[in-house]
């Protein structure tokens, strides 16, 4: 292929750089098989349909290092453990479990990230054992007896002064709901960063744990922005995923516009030459900002922003084909407001030295938990709080909620709405590459249906090239399931 749309294809195949460390993908339809798939180092798998695992002490358990297992929206039904993580560097995204007992347990694990887990009906939705730097982003617990644990036993009650067991937990955009308590800290020190708890009977328990020494060790703590990031990124730095084809270079011909206005960026390095700087980019975004990454695949999502300090990122996967969008992103000035916003964050929540976390609690709702809200063993001053909104605070002194409960809506809690059952998602821009996009301000947004066919050259020739990219990073088993 040759002309504009080879050099742009070409510029996608160097995409596989974000998977370079992993085999090619394999599918798996068991507990037996996608346990099997997920034992060696650098795995890929797809989960194929639904399990009935109500007969599994545990169904599915990955143990290779740098793994990725992906759902598909499909769920593992009534195990007693649905997903277990043993291993690091562990990517578990968009799996459903259902009833049973413990939805996803991470045990001795490492740089877990558990992306759009989805939990109903289970005496635990998540619970943490002994691991360091968990990342729990965008789940939905929904009527569980205990929605996130950490040392809490089945009940959801903490034992007095226990030691720091579990430390770099941060729960990120999580919705938790209808249960007995949504989240338990009781050996762990989470950072709990934009979270909605409702209608439990309590909402969050930190329990009185006993941390000593600097850094991890010490109290909360956030690898993304507390750890050594990629070229130096700190707090508040707002990410570009560049691959260097066409709609990338529309973006990064702004930098130099946007660098000037005081906007902090730290861009992917595009071009398929990989090296050492790409793949240490790609490992932490693939931890720090999951979402960026399994947007890829669906027409539009090249580029795309990430802000580890609150959780927010432009483009982000709803089901196999639809989107959602955290930050609009259409030119320049929405870029810097996107990184003043990041900024903001980071100024907020960290600091620096062996206490970088500053405030553990940050633009959280818990409201409409019927015995309380937020209950706290010992000084809650110790936590930090920003931008909270809460009602009923027991323990630690004064409520530190910058907002109270009213106006927010306490919905009937039900049952997670199947991915096929949604309304389509509302169009978003897809780019229209073209050389004369190159410079700044070039950007050109056009409707594109996300959930429908192509409409226009541009949008077919995304999909041509979504294609491509699909099959580099793992989604090529669920394109060729959907045309079967």
């Amino acid at each position: 292929m040759t002309g504009r749309w080879g050099w742009a294809l070409a510029g996608l195949l160097a995409l596989p750089s974000v998977a370079s460390a992993q085999q090619s993908g394999s599918s798996c339809d068991s507990c037996e098989s996608c346990t099997a798939a997920l034992s060696r180092d650098s795995a890929f798998a797809d989960l194929r349909g639904d399990i009935d695992a109500s007969s599994a002490t545990t169904c599915v358990r990955i143990a290779g290092r740098g793994a990725t297992f992906d759902g598909h929206r499909h769920t593992v039904r009534g195990a007693a453990v649905g997903v277990e993580v043993a291993a690091e560097n562990v990517v578990v995204r968009n799996v459903q479990a259902q009833e049973g007992g413990v939805g996803f347990r991470v045990a001795g694990g490492r740089a877990v990230t558990l992306l759009n887990a989805v939990v109903s009906d289970a005496r635990v939705g998540v619970r943490i054992e002994r691991s360091n730097d968990v990342r729990v982003v965008r789940a939905v617990l929904a009527r569980n007896r205990v929605g996130v644990s950490m040392g809490a036993d089945d009940a959801g009650q903490c034992a007095r002064a226990m030691p720091l067991a579990s430390t770099g937990v941060v729960i990120v955009r999580s919705r938790v709901e209808g249960g007995g308590v949504g989240v338990a800290a009781c050996d762990a020190m989470p950072v709990l960063t934009g979270n909605t708890v409702v209608s439990n009977d309590h909402g969050v328990l930190l329990g009185e744990v006993q941390a000593q020494g600097a850094g991890a060790r010490g109290g909360p703590w956030d690898a993304c922005s507390c750890a050594p990031a990629p070229g130096g990124s700190a707090p508040g730095t707002l990410l570009l995923f560049s691959s260097g084809c066409g709609g990338c270079t529309v973006h990064e011909s702004w930098l130099p516009e946007e660098r000037s206005r005081g906007a902090v960026i730290r861009a992917r390095s595009g071009g398929a030459d990989g090296g050492v700087d790409q793949a240490r980019f790609d490992a932490h975004i693939r931890h720090c900002g999951p979402e960026v990454v399994d947007a890829l695949g669906v027409p539009g999502c090249v580029p795309n922003y990430a802000c580890p300090a609150s959780g927010e990122v432009w483009k982000r996967r709803e089901g196999d084909r639809e989107l959602a969008i955290d930050r609009t992103v259409g030119s320049p000035n929405d870029v810097v407001a996107f990184s003043e916003a990041c900024r903001t964050a980071g100024r907020q929540g960290y600091g620096r030295g062996g206490r970088c976390v500053t405030a553990a609690l940050r633009s959280n709702t818990l409201c409409g938990n019927r015995l309380g809200d937020l209950r706290v063993a010992g000084p809650l001053s110790r936590w930090g709080s920003v931008d909270d909104r809460c009602g009923v605070v027991e323990g630690g002194g004064a409520a530190r909620c910058a907002r109270t409960c009213e106006g927010v809506e306490l919905a009937a809690v039900s049952a997670p709405v199947p991915a096929a059952a949604r309304p389509s998602a509302p169009a978003i821009p897809s780019i229209e590459e073209a050389p004369s996009d190159a410079g700044a301000g070039g950007f050109r947004p056009s409707v594109a249906p996300v959930t429908g066919g192509p409409r226009s050259l541009g949008t077919a020739v995304w999909w041509e090239i979504a294609g491509v990219l699909a099959s580099a990073v793992g989604f090529g088993l669920w394109r060729r399931r959907r045309r079967s």
